[in-house]
């Protein structure tokens, strides 16, 4: 009886899930927090929970967050000579075979991290390719041609 009574349980979550689309979260540390009220902001994020608790965060400490169907995940960023200069929050723009296209806007002095790509918006981006949470491949003017097609991305080189 205990095991049907948790089959329903989990099943009727599932469906409420499921009928209310993706549920936006935010993962600090260990702990991920469901929300439908998640703002970000510049260098803060704010939550707001189910049982009206507000919680503020900078955003060097989020690790994950998925907001309006923007998904983020904090990796390692490599510099051209292979050591990690810092970890950024890159967003996933695709994925496909098992390889990860992000995201990444660099600040001022992140611009040694690889070749600068505009966007759509006509913000300045950088791309890499990401396997297991590991740097792959660095998105440049030579390996564009044949990447972003693969993971069926339009881009316009900066030069």
């Amino acid at each position: 009886m205990k095991k049907l009574f948790v089959l329903l349980a989990v099943l009727s979550l599932a469906l409420v899930v499921e009928a209310k689309g993706e549920l936006d979260y935010v993962t600090i540390g260990d702990k991920t927090y469901f929300s439908d009220d998640i703002k970000i902001g510049a260098s803060n994020l704010r939550i707001c929970t189910e049982n009206g608790l507000t919680i503020k965060a900078p955003m060097k400490k989020i690790d994950a967050y998925l907001v309006k169907g923007r998904r983020c995940k904090r990796l390692p960023l490599i510099s051209y000579n292979g050591e990690v200069k810092c970890t950024g929050l890159l967003e996933l723009v695709s994925f496909r075979n098992g390889l990860n296209l992000y995201k990444y806007h660099p600040k001022i002095g992140n611009k040694d991290l690889g070749c600068c790509f505009y966007e759509e918006s006509g913000l300045v981006a950088m791309f890499f390719v990401y396997k297991n949470e590991k740097l792959y491949l660095r998105v440049n003017k030579n390996n564009a041609k044949t990447i972003f097609p693969f993971f069926g991305v339009t881009y316009k080189i900066n030069k």
